[in-house]
Formats: structure tokens, C-alpha cells, sequence
């Protein structure tokens, strides 16, 4: 006999899904005509080159661009342009304009995708289903891609992969994850000190070391095949580096503060800031050494804590960059909804969003209330996670959610 409560309750989460997807479908139609800075004077620039020219042109050398204002290079990795070329097929009934945000919604949809791989293994999939459709309507996952046409959603999205491959134990998907998220954006770098607290606490073995490397280069070999230098594409980031003397650009952390009351020179907040963060990775990484290895929700907030940190202490960060701890934090609170994960999740979420509006809309305090937000959330998410640590026994992984695992929670192992 079909048990009529279950039916019910799987119509009803039908009915959600299909109101979470008309939200989506309205708000991004609404949003996908607004003409951003980066897709005029980058973006629509290279997605027209590489139709002019064609891929293997493209790839060959960095491409240069001739629009008022923005003279210069393309200066992303190659796996940014693979995307571009793959969309360039549909040049003949797309604009280019079109097509860099068909790139650019396509990577929502993959973060979307990824942060279900890692709420199914720790609540039920109809839950998981609607976290991560819900994913798209975060306020600074719409803007990200339908508005802004950037794809922070797809380093982001590969970033939750390596979280969600380390709670399932898998090392090689993870690391190997990890390096096609480097090779896409140097600030998939933010989830390394999760990483070193898997490789200490589950003591990875030493054939897998090697396979982020590996992987970043597997991404980097169309490019080099097409006939750009080895070289080059191994100072891209080196480049990137030093294209900005600030030290925040719209980012919500304190540097924002530094600099705008110019308390200490770039170069000296430059070597503050980093040996800040290394130290913070050092101590996150090695949490399990001082205490005891984290299981299943104490990963995720390990992550979490993690993801908000590395951007926060860092200085030179842009707006953009806190987006895998609004993904992170958002799937905290869906797998395990608390007060304090919801109003972790929602403090980070505007902050990042004040940032969003100090760069769009040119409102300038933004940054600074970004700031005491995400600052706020990430207290209180250390002051949790220092909690878990201290707790005997299996701590929070026994009490890690409140969904009934006879709904079909999947476990990790």
C-alpha cells in the first residue's frame, strides 16, 4: 500500500520545486539585461575576438583588447576562454553579449548542481533537491551571473565539490577537484586549509598529493597544444597579482577600513595581510591536530569558517570574493538549520550583498556594514566550531541535522 503521508509530502515538495523554479525563471529574465563594467569592456570583448579569430587563435596568446578605458589583455585562465569558445557555436543566433551571460547563468546552474551533491550527503533528496534550488535565488548568486555576468559560481561550485568529496572519503575526486578550481580561479586557493585538516586528519596518503598539480595543468594543455607558452600560463596569476595597488577593492573585510583611513602603506598592509592569512590556514588545517578530527557537519562548518576567513584577513580582495562562503553557509543552514547557522548564513549573505551594492550601485557604505557582518558571522562560526572541537565523543556529527535519516539521508562513508 502506498502510504499517503509520503505522497503528500512529495506533492508538496513537487509544488515547492515549482515555485522555487518560476522565482528563478522570473528574477533572472528580470536581471539578464543589466550591462555591467566587466561584460562591456572584458567579456563582450573577448567573446568577440574568439568568433572573429576562432579558438585556436584565442589560445595562442592573451587576448588583446582595444575598448575605451580598458586597454589591455585578457587576463583570466584559459579555462574561462574554453567556456567562451564552447558558447561562441551559437554566435550565428546569440549575441555576444547574450552568450557571455548564457555563460554566466550556466554556471549558477552548476553551483546549484554542486551544492546538491553536498547537501545529499547529509539530509534527505527532496530536501537537497530544494537547498540547492533555492541556491538560485541567493541574492548574490543572481547578481553574480544573470546580472553582473561573472563566474565566481564556478569556482565556487567545483570549491563545494571538494567539500562534498571529502565527506564521502573520496581523496582523489577531491584533490583533483581542487586543482580544476585553481585552474579556473586562484581563489579557489580560500578552501585549501580545509583541505590540509583532511590530508592531517585522515592522514591522505602521499600518491594523492601530486594530483591538484596535475590537474591544473590537464586544464592549462588545450591552451599550450594551441601554442601559448608554458611560461605564460604559468604567470598568469603572477600577473593578476599585480594588476591592483589597493588594498580592498569593495571587498566587506577590515582592509576596506585600512584603507579608506590609511593606517599603514599598501606594501606593509600587503605583507600584514598575508602572513595573517597563512598563519589563520595553518591553525585552521591544523585544528585536528591540536583536538581531534571533525566528522560530516563539523566539515561543513570547518569549511565554512574557512571559506569567510581566508577573504576576510587577505587584503587586496574584490567584492566578488566571499561568494563560496555565502554557498557554504547557506548549505550549513539547510543541513543543519539552528538559529545561529541561519543567521550565520544571513549575516554573510548581506554582507557580501552590501559589497555587491558598493560596486554596482556606487553605494560606498556597503563595504563597511559587509564588513562588521561577515565579521560578526564568522565569531560566532569559530565560536561553534571551537565548541565541536572540545566535545567528546562524536560531537556534533550525532545531533548534525534535524532531518529524520528514515527520509533518506544518504550516508557518507
Amino acid at each position: 500500500m502506498i502510504d499517503s503521508t509520503a505522497v503528500r509530502a512529495a506533492r508538496r515538495q513537487a509544488l515547492v520545486l515549482t515555485g522555487l523554479l518560476l522565482a528563478v525563471g522570473g528574477l533572472y529574465l528580470g536581471l539578464l539585461g543589466w550591462r555591467s563594467t566587466d561584460v562591456d569592456w572584458w567579456f563582450v570583448p573577448w567573446m568577440e575576438h574568439i568568433i572573429q579569430h576562432g579558438a585556436r587563435a584565442s589560445l595562442a596568446e592573451p587576448i588583446e583588447i582595444q575598448v575605451a578605458g580598458a586597454q589591455g589583455f585578457a587576463n583570466y585562465t584559459p579555462p574561462y576562454l574554453y567556456l567562451l569558445i564552447l558558447a561562441g557555436f551559437a554566435s550565428d543566433v546569440l549575441s555576444s553579449f547574450a552568450l557571455v551571460k548564457l555563460v554566466a547563468v550556466g554556471g549558477a546552474v552548476f553551483c546549484a548542481g554542486c551544492v546538491f551533491y553536498l547537501l545529499r550527503a547529509l539530509v534527505p533528496p527532496g530536501v537537497a533537491l530544494l537547498g540547492a534550488a533555492g541556491v538560485l535565488l541567493l541574492p548574490t548568486v543572481a547578481l553574480n551571473g544573470a546580472a553582473w555576468g561573472q563566474t565566481d559560481t564556478i569556482w565556487s561550485g567545483l570549491a563545494v565539490l571538494v567539500v562534498a568529496f571529502a565527506l564521502r572519503e573520496r581523496w582523489a575526486a577531491m584533490l583533483i577537484t581542487f586543482g580544476v578550481a585553481l585552474a579556473f580561479k586562484l581563489q579557489a586557493i580560500f578552501i585549501a586549509p580545509f583541505i590540509l585538516h583532511i590530508i592531517l586528519s585522515r592522514r591522505v596518503g602521499l600518491r594523492y598529493w601530486p594530483l591538484p598539480l596535475l590537474a591544473y595543468a590537464a586544464m592549462m594543455l588545450p591552451a599550450w597544444l594551441a601554442g601559448r607558452p608554458a611560461w605564460d600560463l604559468a604567470r598568469v596569476y603572477l600577473d593578476q597579482a599585480g594588476t591592483y595597488r589597493w588594498l580592498s577593492m569593495n571587498a566587506p573585510n577590515p582592509w576596506s577600513f585600512v584603507q579608506y583611513l590609511r593606517l599603514v602603506p599598501y606594501e606593509t598592509g600587503v605583507i600584514i595581510g598575508t602572513l595573517a592569512t597563512i598563519l589563520a590556514a595553518l591553525l585552521l588545517g591544523g585544528l585536528s591536530v591540536l583536538w581531534r578530527r571533525l566528522e560530516r557537519v563539523d566539515l561543513l562548518l570547518l569549511a565554512v569558517v574557512v571559506a569567510g576567513s581566508m577573504p576576510y584577513l587577505l587584503p587586496k580582495m574584490h567584492d566578488r570574493y566571499f561568494f563560496l562562503a555565502d554557498v557554504l553557509a547557506y548549505a550549513l543552514a539547510i543541513s543543519r538549520p539552528r538559529p545561529w547557522t541561519i543567521g550565520v548564513a544571513v549575516a554573510i549573505q548581506l554582507g557580501s550583498l552590501g559589497a555587491y551594492a558598493a560596486h554596482m550601485l556606487d553605494f560606498a557604505p556597503g563595504k563597511y556594514l559587509g564588513a562588521l557582518l561577515i565579521g560578526a558571522a564568522l565569531v560566532v562560526a569559530l565560536g561553534q566550531l571551537l565548541r565541536a572541537l572540545r566535545r567528546p565523543g562524536a560531537g556534533l556529527s550525532r545531533h548534525a541535522s534535524l532531518w529524520p535519516a528514515r527520509a533518506g539521508a544518504r550516508s557518507v562513508g
